[in-house]
């Protein structure tokens, strides 16, 4: 049913039609709602603002960074829906952060999107490196199709705070990333415990204790004296790779250069289980 909203104005001004049963403009939906209508019309790549100011006027800002679009899309709305309270940056590459109006301090978490990649490819490692560069100090997670535990004890040998496996459920994943936004540390540890009971000696010992099997591996490349050139070829890694690895290894050993490593390294391989060189 229609009706007519004012008559015929004594000007000759047009008669205004609208349906009685429809909502009035002044009634329309406001805030987190009908922003997120308007950056979804816009595209996937536009930051998503559904957060509120607390009191102390204090935005508490989580960013998702994705290079695949329909993920990007699909993953973001999620993240959405799920973290009330939080303004969710939607970025196809790191390099946009800086541009995003938001202080450094407002950061809670970064979540990088790997997908099919392995942590030891060398697109990965890169942009979590550039990640880390750019908001230095902020958790950063990873969201990986992969739950095998030496992808992920990888992703941990790069420093993240959080691993979270594309098979895992909604409600589980946000919990997740609510504990590393929180200054926590998750890891689907179901997976390593497993891996550990398998992995382990007769004697119930690791590896080499201490390290990820990529870097026992490494450690034992670089006791034999291969270039990092050559430790990518027989590894079948990149050499960026390989550097971040050596670069971590250092770290831990309070080493500064590769051959410290060695002399620091000796006596980890007397006696230490043979472990399986990639192919």
């Amino acid at each position: 049913m229609y009706m007519l909203k004012g008559g015929t104005s004594s000007d000759g001004g047009q008669l205004k039609h609208r349906r009685d049963d429809a909502p009035a403009e002044d009634n329309a939906p406001q805030g987190g709602e009908s922003r997120w209508r308007e950056d979804a019309s816009r595209g996937s790549d536009a930051p998503i603002d559904g957060a509120r100011s607390g009191a102390s006027g204090e935005v508490q800002a989580l960013v998702y960074v994705d290079p695949r679009a329909f993920t990007r899309d699909c993953v973001s709305r999620w993240l959405q829906s799920s973290l009330s309270g939080f303004r969710i940056c939607i970025l196809p590459d790191p390099e946009q952060i800086v541009t995003l109006p938001v202080a450094s301090e407002q950061f809670r978490a970064v979540i990088v999107n790997a997908g099919p990649e392995r942590m030891s490819s060398g697109t990965v490692v890169r942009l979590l490196a550039r990640v880390t560069e750019l908001l230095p100090g902020v958790p950063v997670a990873v969201l990986s199709d992969y739950e095998d535990a030496e992808n992920i004890r990888e992703a941990f040998a790069l420093e993240v705070r959080g691993y979270i496996p594309t098979s895992l459920a909604s409600l589980v994943a946000v919990e997740a990333v609510r504990l590393v936004c929180a200054g926590g540390t998750f890891a689907p540890t179901a997976t390593l415990l497993s891996s550990l009971r398998s992995s382990n000696g007769a004697d119930g010992a690791p590896l080499i204790e201490g390290f990820t099997q990529r870097q026992a591996q490494i450690l034992d490349c670089l006791r034999r004296g291969m270039a990092n050139k050559l430790i990518a070829y027989e590894l079948n890694m990149c050499e960026s790779t390989v550097k971040v690895h050596i670069r971590n290894i250092m770290k831990k050993l309070s080493a500064t250069n590769r051959t410290q490593v060695v002399y620091l390294t000796r006596g980890l391989f007397e006696g230490a289980h043979q472990y399986q060189r990639a192919s």
